[in-house]
């Protein structure tokens, strides 16, 4: 049996309807996230292209739990590890709209004209910029996370699944810092969940062991497992993947003011 060892929070990255930060601990009935701006977070505008707003959410509050951090960058990169949860991705629906609107005859869709003229107007990319394991596949490049990793592409339950199994790789000696969480964009997912308020959000927590000197501090791996299926977010709307991370880490930073 492999002995854990207890596991402490080095930095918080969380975006959700409510602000970023410490921003985000206010409660505010679903919608995108106030002032965030992807380009703030993410050097490489190019690949800004390649991103949903989902995969940006998630990029930009892995940006900001390392920045948090601070140190992480001395750990080699092998025992960097990354657990993410999203939801299952079709790419962004807007960027079909005019290819749909371009396939209606006088009576509605049209095979045909899709295949005409609606088909050619669909971006080569569009599926690609939608793949749910887009966060976790830009973050280990920008970030050089080697280690242990895992995505969980289930929605609500990934989120979890992240936190917990990212805490669990450094409680059990698998990687000495993980970066962990979700992320989800359902902002404008409203009107087809039946009127259900509906959010975007992220929220990523640095992971490292406890210090040996700080035996007495919570063990993040116990407060996970405590806060686990329990709904902490119903105040800002469904937020997918992010649900959980989001909850998470807003108890996190009320704890540190």
């Amino acid at each position: 049996m492999v002995e854990r060892r207890r596991v402490r929070m080095t930095g918080v990255g969380l975006l959700c309807p409510a602000g970023m930060g410490f921003g985000g601990l206010g409660e505010v009935a679903g919608g995108t996230v106030p002032g965030f701006r992807a380009r703030d977070h993410v050097a490489d505008r190019k690949s800004l292209k390649l991103m949903t707003t989902a995969v940006t959410l998630g990029v930009s509050a892995i940006q900001l739990a390392l920045d948090d951090d601070g140190d992480w960058a001395d750990i080699p990169p092998h025992r960097r590890g990354i657990y993410v949860g999203a939801s299952p991705q079709t790419g962004d629906p807007d960027a079909l709209k005019p290819a749909l609107e371009a396939s209606m005859g006088p009576d509605g869709f049209e095979m045909s004209r899709f295949a005409e003229a609606g088909y050619p107007l669909i971006h080569p990319l569009w599926l690609v910029r939608g793949l749910s394991n887009n966060i976790i596949g830009f973050s280990a490049a920008i970030h050089n996370l080697q280690g242990v990793n895992a995505n969980y592409c289930d929605g609500v339950g990934g989120g979890w699944n992240a936190l917990r199994e990212g805490a669990l790789a450094v409680a059990e000696g698998r990687a000495d810092m993980v970066v962990a969480g979700g992320a989800d964009a359902w902002a404008d997912a409203s009107v087809y969940l039946g009127g259900t308020v509906c959010g975007d959000g992220a929220g990523f927590v640095v992971i490292r062991p406890t210090r040996s000197e700080n035996t007495s501090s919570p063990d993040i791996l116990d407060q996970i497992e405590e806060m686990m299926g329990q709904s902490h977010t119903k105040d800002l709307g469904f937020l997918g993947a992010a649900t959980g991370p989001v909850a998470f880490c807003r108890t996190l930073l009320r704890q540190q003011g």
